[in-house]
């Protein structure tokens, strides 16, 4: 009955021929820039539609996947190290140590390659498909499926160290938000709206909160998701997701500082003694850490489809659908930056390195940038 009811609501909305048409992203304004960015370097990946797939970097040494089953190690110029194609589809990754690459495969399997030469140290089946980075220390990885479960496995040998099954919802969505690991915490924000935190090394829950309580009427409405991991910093927690709630809460005990109602579902960053979340449109908005307080919002790249938010050097950056990376000024919101890295989307968030980040975009192509000081 489940899968008629599905199927019916699914044909709904297809033959909707009421759906409003998709908002024509805002123009793009000549600015003053007061940053300069340096492009560094660039390579394409290869193979396929990129979603979900973002670099990983420990020390001086760069990890990145391609969707068509190609696994790269890179120094920081983005020089090439190693290149293995494990002969699948890559659906989550990349995770990284100081021995191994770690990547997630479309027919539910983790697979781990020497850090040293890229060959294949050993393959794990999973109970279901991870569309998320796995997060490695030396000593454990974790991985997060889309039908709810946390697996932490011993790092060097696959092994199950602990399984937890969280309750979630059925309704299915391709993604959701990746795990976020500090002191020894894993917190991870289900897509029932749920944040739980758990001690790393055993498993054990240590507190859970409900941070997002769907209030719409239709099955769309009533998904809360967010594809930005929960931001960490300074004994806080920031999250925000689609058709829920931003909060901020301590990071100790899941206390809850203050929420409001928001549709973001590109995430939040928990930064410059804020919390800035990109609304569902592309309206960027900051907000007090202390009170919640509106500090500013710009919608000067409302319906760009942007990345979640992330730190660049003193700036907030972002990339849009035309692998535009924009700097705002986190005082203000004003964009103080701009350079493009590419043609295509990026949809995950850009990851930090020394004075910049890297990108990946939907067409596998990875760049670096620096932050000119």
């Amino acid at each position: 009955m489940r899968r008629f009811l599905s199927l019916g609501v699914l044909l709904a909305l297809i033959g909707c021929s009421s759906a409003p048409d998709k908002p024509i992203p805002t123009p793009l304004k000549r600015i003053t820039e007061i940053v300069e960015i340096d492009y560094v370097e660039s390579t394409s990946l290869g193979g396929g539609d990129q979603t979900g797939l973002s670099p990983a970097v420990d020390g001086d040494s760069i990890a990145a996947a391609s969707a068509g089953g190609d696994v790269y190690l890179f120094d920081a110029k983005l020089d090439e190290l190693w290149n293995t194609d494990i002969d699948r589809t890559i659906l989550g990754g990349v995770a990284l140590n100081s021995t191994a690459v770690y990547v997630a495969t479309s027919d539910a399997t983790l697979v781990a390659l020497s850090r040293k030469k890229g060959e294949v140290l050993f393959e794990v089946t999973l109970p279901g498909n991870s569309t998320v980075p796995a997060v490695a220390t030396d000593t454990m990885v974790f991985v997060k499926t889309q039908i709810g479960q946390l697996i932490a496995l011993n790092a060097v040998s696959g092994e199950t160290v602990w399984f937890e099954e969280a309750k979630e919802s059925n309704v299915g969505i391709r993604g959701g938000a990746p795990i976020s690991l500090s002191d020894d915490v894993l917190f991870v924000l289900w897509e029932s709206g749920r944040i739980m935190a758990y001690q790393a090394q055993t498993g054990r829950i240590l507190w859970e909160r409900q941070v997002a309580v769907s209030r719409g009427r239709s099955p769309l409405d009533r998904i809360v998701d967010s594809k930005g991991a929960p931001s960490v910093r300074n004994g806080f927690i920031a999250t925000a997701t689609r058709n829920g709630q931003v909060s901020l809460l301590s990071a100790r005990d899941g206390q809850l500082i203050w929420s409001f109602d928001s549709d973001a579902y590109p995430g939040a960053l928990l930064a410059f003694n804020a919390v800035t979340v990109v609304e569902t449109d592309g309206t960027i908005s900051a907000f007090s850490a202390q009170s919640g307080e509106s500090l500013w919002s710009t919608r000067a790249l409302k319906y760009r489809e942007l990345s979640p938010p992330t730190v660049v050097a003193d700036y907030i950056g972002v990339i849009d659908l035309e692998g535009e990376l924009h700097l705002l000024d986190p005082a203000n919101g004003s964009i103080v930056g701009r350079i493009d890295v590419g043609g295509d989307k990026g949809k995950v968030a850009p990851v930090a390195v020394e004075n910049g980040v890297l990108v990946q975009l939907l067409d596998g192509r990875l760049s670096r940038v620096e932050v000119i000081r």
